[in-house]
């Protein structure tokens, strides 16, 4: 990942002089100047803090730091799993560490990281940063009690620095920068570095199928309605963010999905398939032998197949040409799709030999019938299934059901019967043969396979018979494929996977690169190393996606020796052509709209302060003044105590900016102790909802009546959403046992000293928490930890955090055995495998039970 472009070696040089924020178009090689940047602080002394990178990030971090020399010590990965001493010794011997957020912040706050010797912090996806985020939070300390450390922040998302009242002044007050880097791809330096030595495209817009654009059309039109619907009903919602071009965004689609899912069973049947009667002097060797003699189905193949194996064939016969001038051996083609569904599906249609099919049959034909009869099977195992469980339930009902029953029954019988008789009527014998054939041949035609109008086609296809051709079909493609299982069973003495032998070839060696053909998904910053690694001649973007259009434009512009041929496929006036051009204009939107706030943002003069005390002083006015004594000192903050899992949510955060001090530990009972005498268990409507299932709830709220006499349980709802469990329309007359309602007063009930606090949000639960520390002692720590456990036990024991929660959501594992559990088992897998006895004797003979019942269930019953 060597910077050989002008525009990279500028922006390294401007956040060496500078602290400040990139933004950067995608696809321009963002992680390339982290890997850089990174290099230049591999230094014993120094320790350089990488926060918000992914896992798959933090791989390409590391392979991309072995490529610069820098294998060791190279990336180091901090995680929940190490213990406190392990990472304490960690940080003193210094280096580029990359750790989660919610590690670095409880040990922070406990003084496990020495924060003056942090060299600098390096923030990814800075687009994340909001004022309740975690990395917020840490930035906040950070620069609290350091003030020489530098922090650089990246992001390559323009587009989420465009939403609210000035977004990129708000960032950067959270991120404590004053300096902004903006670097479009309409930059004169970068559109110099790139299009001087771009390679040579080849732009292939493929027209849609007469059935794709009434396709395309009809969902258009139902997409417009919805949102019409959408906006009528909702006057407060943003109207403009309510387009049908917004609505072509991947984020978009998926909500759309969720409400159109009720509606996807009205697919019409004509156009799976058809029903033909076959004439009377038709003879056996014309009736389709994948489908029963009287279905013959209607598959469509996509277009862009076809466009493909025009590709390949043009390729081929360059490479040919080629190596009759000279003999270059460097011709590997990279065929670029959007997942890895469409990658198997590209390899299937590519391996696929022309010279085996039928007359008449196309290319993707072989492949297009076995997915058919793959959802056919599936179908009939779905309608097995459902129909077992209607006759499970029937069977429970009461006996005024009983007429029902009887016409059901004679129903199905009847259906049966005369599904029997169409069976009967038209006996059919299917010709083995080998299934899920593939050939490794490119190129090749391809040709519709729709039924042409026929007088003797009928369409008037009832549910019942629908039904009974799925099963029908379903049925046959079992029989046959058992049968062919059986013969090779008995052939070689056990069964094998169905592959056709004919396909594999006698030579064994390797493979030359001149005849490679890979197909991979997009995978974001690793297409660059894919790039390099591969070097391919050719490239083949069958989806178009602006990001790798310019990781290929960049690649080109770094190897201006290689000669570079791109295949730039898209569906002319489709969908996909909107959403590539639409993602295009709105990057150059938020760049124009970034670069226009930059002009206009204010900005701290000299260095912005961060001091606890001052961040905390607009609270102080919530003090009783009139009281002697009543007034805040800095000397006398107040503090709560924090359970250690909290920091996942936002809360913690939120009671530090408020000036109240925050001790993490590893709290049994409660997540917050506010008093001596109240503790807070704090759930999400999402938690509240589980924990009421699982029956934890009454566990916590037990723990907390025992040892505090005000236990309080916290209802805490997310920022700018609704403050109501039920929305008013939804409210019944009658309120069943099972509603969280009557589950929370039947809490109340069993445990009358807990009191509920309900909360709209976080800022508001820290103000409630403030009220209720009034003129109240200050919690314990040392106490505070000690409860819930048992005797001998230690505080600070070093178990990781995360496979505890795991351990104490197992049945059978309580907080009064679970430490026992941890002292004398190993690991979670020693724990799964011991028998009922051994079980039993660690934890009793009930709880022993339930645990081994629970690691010993078959998942499949």
């Amino acid at each position: 990942m060597n910077l050989s472009l002008e525009y990279q070696n500028t922006i390294l040089a401007e956040l060496l002089l500078e602290d400040g924020l990139l933004i950067l178009s995608r696809g321009l090689r963002l992680f390339g100047i982290i890997c850089s940047l990174l290099k230049m602080h591999v230094k014993k002394q120094n320790l350089v803090l990488l926060l918000n990178a992914s896992s798959n990030e933090e791989q390409s971090l590391k392979e991309g730091l072995a490529d610069l020399g820098m294998r060791k010590p190279g990336l180091k990965i901090v995680n929940s799993e190490m213990g406190a001493k392990e990472r304490n010794a960690l940080y003193l011997n210094g280096g580029i560490l990359s750790i989660t957020s919610r590690v670095l912040i409880v040990d922070l706050l406990n003084k496990i990281m020495p924060t003056d010797k942090i060299t600098g912090i390096l923030v990814c996806h800075a687009e994340r940063i909001t004022d309740t985020s975690t990395e917020a939070f840490i930035l906040r300390i950070y620069r609290q009690e350091n003030k020489d450390g530098f922090i650089k922040a990246f992001s390559d998302s323009p587009e989420s620095f465009t939403s609210g009242l000035a977004p990129l002044q708000n960032t950067l007050r959270l991120l404590h920068l004053r300096k902004v880097f903006l670097w479009p791809r309409f930059h004169n330096t970068i559109q110099k570095n790139l299009e001087e030595r771009g390679p040579d495209v080849v732009e292939l817009h493929q027209p849609l199928s007469v059935a794709m654009n009434g396709i395309q059309a009809a969902i258009i039109e139902c997409m417009e309605a919805c949102l019409s619907d959408i906006k009528r009903g909702n006057p407060m919602i943003d109207i403009d963010d309510l387009t049908t071009e917004d609505a072509m965004n991947k984020s978009f689609d998926l909500n759309i999905r969720l409400q159109l899912e009720p509606f996807w069973h009205r697919l019409a049947k004509q156009r799976v398939y058809v029903r033909v009667i076959p004439k009377d002097d038709e003879e056996e060797s014309d009736i389709n032998s994948e489908f029963p003699p009287n279905i013959h189905p209607v598959l469509e193949e996509l277009p862009k197949w076809n466009l493909l194996g025009d590709i390949m064939n043009e390729i081929e016969h360059e490479i040919e040409l080629s190596n009759k001038q000279s003999q270059h051996t460097d011709n590997l083609i990279l065929i670029m799709t959007e997942d890895i569904r469409t990658c198997s599906k590209l390899r299937e249609y590519l391996s696929t030999n022309q010279n085996d099919l039928k007359e008449g049959e196309t290319r993707g034909r072989p492949m297009l019938n076995k997915l058919l009869k793959s959802y056919f099977r599936n179908k009939d195992g779905i309608t097995k299934a459902s129909r077992n469980l209607h006759q499970s339930a029937s069977k429970s009902k009461n006996t005024d059901n009983a007429e029902n029953k009887v016409y059901k029954k004679s129903e199905s019988a009847s259906i049966n019967e005369r599904t029997d008789k169409t069976k009967l009527k038209t006996p059919y014998k299917r010709v083995q043969q080998p299934p899920n054939k593939r050939r490794r041949v490119r190129g090749g035609s391809i040709a519709a396979a729709i039924v042409s109008r026929n007088p003797t086609m009928t369409t008037n296809i009832t549910p019942h018979s629908v039904d009974n051709e799925i099963k029908e079909i379903a049925d046959l493609s079992s029989k046959n494929e058992s049968s062919s299982s059986s013969a090779q069973a008995q052939e070689t003495g056990f069964c094998q996977d169905e592959l056709d032998t004919s396909t594999f070839s006698s030579h064994f060696g390797l493979i030359p690169t001149s005849s490679l053909v890979v197909v991979r998904p997009l995978n974001g910053e690793d297409d660059d190393r894919l790039l390099a690694s591969l070097k391919p001649k050719f490239i083949i973007i069958y989806h178009p996606d602006p990001a790798f259009v310019r990781r290929v434009e960049v690649y080109k512009a770094s190897n201006p020796n290689l000669s570079i041929r791109v295949y730039f496929m898209m569906y002319e006036n489709s969908v996909e052509e909107q959403r590539y051009l639409t993602s295009i204009r709105k990057e150059k939107e938020a760049f124009e709209r970034l670069i226009r706030e930059k002009s206009t943002m204010a900005l701290p003069i000299g260095q912005m302060e961060v001091n606890l005390e001052t961040s905390g002083n607009f609270a102080l006015p919530t003090q009783n003044t009139r009281i002697a004594g009543g007034g805040l000192t800095a000397d006398n903050l107040q503090q709560i105590i924090v359970d250690v899992r909290e920091f996942r949510s936002a809360l913690p955060s939120m009671i530090h900016l408020r000036g109240i001090k925050i001790y993490p530990c590893k709290v049994e009972v409660g997540d917050y102790i506010l008093t001596p005498k109240i503790c807070v268990e704090r759930k999400s409507i999402s938690d509240l909802i589980g924990s009421f299932s699982s029956g934890r709830l009454y566990s916590q709220c037990e723990a907390m009546s025992i040892y505090y006499k005000q236990p309080m349980l916290l209802i805490e709802f997310e920022h700018n959403r609704a403050f109501s469990l039920t929305a008013v329309d939804d409210v019944k007359s009658y309120i069943g046992m099972n509603d969280i309602s009557s589950k929370l007063v039947l809490l109340t009930l069993t445990f009358p000293r807990l009191k509920i606090i309900w909360s709209s949000s976080p800022y508001e639960t820290v103000q409630i928490f403030q009220d209720l520390k009034k003129s109240q002692d200050e919690p314990d720590p040392e106490r505070a930890m000690a409860i819930g456990l048992e005797g001998g036990e230690d505080a600070d024991s070093d178990y990781n955090i995360t496979p505890q929660d795991f351990l104490r959501a197992l049945p059978g594992i309580t907080s009064k055995n679970y430490k026992r559990v941890m002292s004398r088992v190993e690991n979670l897998k020693e724990l799964s495998e011991m028998s009922l006895t051994d079980m039993q004797a660690l934890i009793g003979e009930q709880y022993g039970r339930l645990l081994y019942d629970f690691f010993n269930k078959d998942a499949r019953v």
